[in-house]
């Protein structure tokens, strides 16, 4: 008797795991068009719940928080003045030396988007900027949008070349451009 209950209990609890299962499955399904639905209603992925749904277009611009894809010039001052201040900031706090921006000259735009619209509106530019220790080096560096603090504003990666001593963008700051 007691194998006959402890089978049916058993065979209860496995038909309510499989169950279970099922639901999550559904859950997820469901979860995953939610966070790829467009505005106009859910989007359920080639299933045979639909027929062949068409691709939709996934540019940055359509996207729940859309990015406008308007960032500052490669020659804009506000640019300029961000990559000057926080390489003082760094060579002094962290690499204990005095070398400083003493100013640009001729910067111009490598790429606008160069990886399409769906990627996040970054503009690679290229610099040169003349040191505080009588040197020319070439700065590679990209302004980003919505990539400040808490992606409220845009915000610059850059790399002067020579001066990657922790070859964040090696080699010779290659990895930060497009």
């Amino acid at each position: 008797m007691r194998m006959v209950a402890g089978a049916f209990s058993r065979s209860i609890f496995e038909d309510m795991a499989m169950g279970l299962k099922r639901i999550a499955g559904v859950v997820a399904l469901f979860l995953v068009a939610a966070c790829t639905a467009p505005f106009r209603g859910p989007y359920i992925p080639l299933t045979r719940l639909t027929p062949a749904t068409p691709p939709r277009p996934l540019i940055a611009e359509n996207r729940v928080v859309p990015y406008d894809g308007i960032i500052p010039a490669c020659a804009d001052g506000n640019v300029l003045d961000f990559i000057k201040g926080r390489f003082a900031t760094r060579e002094a706090g962290y690499w204990d030396s005095s070398v400083e921006i003493a100013g640009f000259d001729a910067p111009y735009e490598i790429a606008y988007r160069p990886r399409g619209p769906t990627f996040v509106p970054r503009r690679y530019c290229s610099v040169t900027g003349l040191f505080s220790d009588n040197r020319a080096r070439k700065i590679f560096y990209s302004v980003d949008e919505d990539m400040g603090l808490f992606g409220l504003s845009w915000s610059v990666t850059w790399c002067p070349v020579g001066l990657d001593r922790d070859l964040t963008y090696a080699p010779g700051c290659k990895m930060a451009r497009p």
